[in-house]
């Protein structure tokens, strides 16, 4: 008996209030749910900037592509006086320096900046997707020319590559497009590369090899996919760029040619006569610096998404 008591003095004792406290720290559960309140993933909200960016941008593509139907006079017919300062009517936000309405104006320059920044991303994107992936692919030769292309030029400034080409080449929308798109074209082809270099070696790939498949299904199932991520968030940074690229050609005068409207046309003209008509310059300003920033917004919340850390651009 006496050493069974000694065996029960031995035995450690459990401190009741650490288990009280233990106790304590467990989260509640609410309505019978299997996981604790602690533990649930709280939904962030929504940040107001990025909301209001989402509704310019859908507000901006909505009237590029409603142009023709709005009720809106024509951007290249004079309607009224010179210079006509701003009122409620026809001339809701003025008329520029030959009589033109300064809303058409700004309405199809919008669908001027949306189809030249869209064209030139989506074109850029599928180009140089094609060359990185076949360079991985194929190696030896092909490898060689898409580098030696993307140092060629990586090697020129691009605005001085942009403005030789404009000087050449007569203006018009495909010219800006090409022009941009050569420029852009190195970034697209390094980062499909150096995605597609890391599977190349992969299991499926390897697996897809020894079953026979053709180099065009391969690159367009195992190797395809997995890069089209990273190239669209890049694709996404790349647009508002485009935008500002092709406002500043048509500032230069060196972008879509008359009678086409440009945002940075307008501001262009409008800089002459600032001093009588200020609004000709300052609202077109106005709305494409909004633009952008809206576009750049929004390509920022898509990098945050899809994560493109980790790719090798340069």
């Amino acid at each position: 008996m006496g050493g069974i008591a000694q065996d029960k003095a031995r035995e450690p004792k459990l401190d009741k209030s650490a288990f009280d406290v233990q106790k304590r720290r467990r989260a509640p559960r609410v309505l019978g749910l299997s996981a604790p309140i602690a533990a649930r993933r709280v939904r962030p909200r929504r940040s107001l900037t990025l909301v209001l960016a989402v509704t310019w941008v859908a507000f901006a593509l909505l009237l590029a592509i409603t142009a023709n139907w709005l009720p809106i006079r024509s951007p290249i017919v004079p309607i009224g006086a010179s210079n006509a300062p701003p009122h409620w009517g026809s001339q809701f936000l003025g008329l520029d320096v030959v009589g033109r309405s300064i809303i058409s104006r700004l309405v199809y320059g919008a669908r001027t900046s949306y189809v030249i920044a869209i064209c030139t991303t989506a074109i850029t994107l599928c180009v140089g997707c094609l060359i990185g992936l076949l360079a991985v692919y194929f190696r030896g030769a092909v490898n060689f020319v898409a580098d030696l292309l993307s140092n060629v030029i990586l090697s020129i400034p691009g605005l001085l590559l942009l403005i030789t080409i404009a000087s050449v080449v007569t203006p018009s929308y495909e010219e800006v497009i090409g022009s941009i798109s050569l420029v852009l074209l190195p970034g697209f082809i390094r980062i499909s590369r150096s995605i597609a270099l890391a599977q190349i070696e992969g299991l499926y790939v390897v697996a897809a090899h020894g079953l026979g498949a053709p180099p065009a299904r391969i690159i367009m199932r195992e190797l395809l996919p997995n890069t089209l991520v990273a190239l669209i968030t890049y694709a996404g940074i790349v647009l508002p760029s485009v935008m500002l690229t092709e406002g500043g050609l048509s500032y230069l005068g060196l972008g879509v040619p008359p009678p086409a409207s440009s945002w940075g046309e307008m501001i262009a003209l409008g800089q002459a006569d600032i001093a009588q008509a200020p609004w000709q310059a300052i609202i077109p300003s106005i709305i494409f610096a909004v633009n952008v920033f809206a576009l750049f917004i929004l390509a920022d919340w898509l990098r945050a998404r899809l994560d493109l850390k980790g790719v090798d651009i340069q």
